[in-house]
């Protein structure tokens, strides 16, 4: 029973740790100036209009290849992509390194990032 207790609260630390991290990792992200990051919401386009970062675009996630023409001056500078969750965000950004961006980052979910919103 101890080995239990003790194993859940080695996860317990280890989660808020790693959530720690993450967003403290955002912050410089968000400091930049606006023009060298670009914020792109990954959700459909009914979530993005349902509420979305203030200065984020919308590309859903299947739709990020065929809009890689549109990122092209974007790909020297940071990509912020966001979903609900993260998962959506992943794929996008997989698509825009294959794709030859190395600036990517995968910001997680809406919940998350919106604290980091100036506009809001």
């Amino acid at each position: 029973m101890k080995l239990l207790i003790i194993a859940v609260i080695i996860i317990l630390i280890v989660i808020i740790a790693v959530s720690m991290k993450k967003g403290k990792s955002l912050d410089k992200f968000f400091a930049l100036p606006p023009g060298e990051v670009l914020v792109i919401d990954v959700r459909s386009k009914q979530e993005f209009d349902a509420g979305h970062f203030s200065t984020a675009i919308n590309i859903p996630h299947d739709q990020i290849g065929n809009q890689i023409d549109k990122l092209k001056p974007y790909k020297q500078k940071t990509i912020l992509l966001y979903c609900h969750s993260g998962n959506r965000a992943a794929v996008a950004e997989k698509v825009l390194r294959q794709n030859g961006f190395v600036k990517v980052v995968n910001a997680g979910g809406y919940s998350g990032i919106i604290k980091y919103d100036r506009k809001k």
